[in-house]
């Protein structure tokens, strides 16, 4: 492929970099893209080395709620078995919305990725004594909890739950501003034992 550059009408001798190619018998461009480093703030939303118990039905495992004035738009959502459960099972787990803040739970401070940027309004807690209020159920899946390590047992084994909202043609998992809005993880069956450790992955916005 060799370098080539075409010109372009906007300012006195301003250029588009490209490569050209033959391409049925025509000299064809592709423009080149450098993709910059992203701008916004992105934060993690995490559990630590705490483990989060799965003993109760129906209880959210993880909450996350927009600050007052920023939008939250949710990247991914992972969920790792920590400790083993007493019965190995499929559990269910499933992604609502949330009309109101649940209180009482254990608060999780958002890391931001990037030490000069600021604290993010959104927070985040696990296990709310009193749940917020669901709303529109986003999406739901199983996964097989471990009741005994294996040998052989990789990395990938031990990751429950994978909500991935970063492909090219899908839009983000998006938390309007406002202290009442939020999201939360509900796990659908009692699983005894067994604890989780969570991450959310997430950027705030003013549009």
């Amino acid at each position: 492929m060799v370098a080539a550059n075409i010109s372009v009408t906007a300012g006195s001798g301003t250029r588009l970099a490209t490569s050209s190619y033959t391409e049925g018998g025509v000299t064809v461009h592709d423009e080149k893209v450098i993709v910059g480093e992203p701008y916004l703030a992105e934060y993690r939303a995490h559990t630590g080395n705490t483990g989060v118990s799965t003993a109760t039905v129906d209880a959210h495992l993880m909450q996350l709620m927009a600050g007052a004035s920023l939008h939250v738009y949710v990247r991914r959502i992972r969920v790792y078995q920590r400790a083993v459960a007493t019965t190995a099972s499929i559990v269910a787990v499933g992604l609502f919305r949330l009309t109101s803040a649940g209180t009482g739970g254990t608060a999780f401070t958002p890391s931001p990725l990037d030490a000069a940027d600021g604290a993010s309004g959104a927070t985040s807690m696990s296990l709310p004594t009193a749940k917020g209020t669901e709303g529109t159920q986003i999406e739901a899946i199983t996964a097989y909890f471990t009741q005994t390590i294996s040998a052989t047992q990789t990395p990938r084994d031990v990751l429950l739950y994978d909500f991935d909202f970063r492909g090219l043609r899908q839009k983000g998992l998006r938390i309007p501003a406002g202290t009442a809005n939020g999201i939360a993880l509900r796990i659908r069956d009692a699983t005894a034992a067994a604890t989780v450790f969570w991450v959310v992955e997430f950027t705030e916005a003013s549009w």
